[in-house]
């Protein structure tokens, strides 16, 4: 199976990090861990309500070659969107050529909630 030629869209694969300030407070940012060329398919939208708010969203299937520190922890951006990661598949289980990522488009704000969640936890056992 060769996907390569199908692979016509660059992805930035960002990854979520977090720091102290010197006031001890916690801040949390994104950073590039890699941009790789993709296939995109849309696979579906609908909406629903987040925040009190009816929202946009759609899922997208990324093929991408194959990258071991892909995980749902990241987030794509492609095309000045941003898709949160829910399933990171080796296409060939094994053989390490190509990985499916399903990623959601429009609940962005989720991972770093639950990423400033963790920290909250962690810092209520200090």
């Amino acid at each position: 199976m060769s996907l390569i030629g199908e692979m016509r869209n660059r992805i930035v694969i960002q990854t979520l990090g977090g720091s102290s300030d010197a006031g001890g407070g916690q801040s949390s940012s994104f950073s590039t861990l890699s941009t790789v060329w993709a296939r995109v398919e849309n696979l579906s939208g609908g909406e629903g309500i987040f925040g009190d708010q009816l929202r946009g969203t759609a899922s997208y299937k990324f093929t991408i070659r194959y990258n071991s520190s892909v995980t749902e922890k990241n987030r794509i951006s492609y095309n000045s969107k941003t898709y949160n990661i829910t399933y990171v598949k080796d296409i060939d289980e094994g053989r390490n050529k190509f990985q499916e990522i399903l990623a959601t488009e429009g609940v962005a704000t989720l991972l770093v909630l639950r990423f400033n969640l963790t920290l909250l936890r962690k810092l209520m056992w200090y």
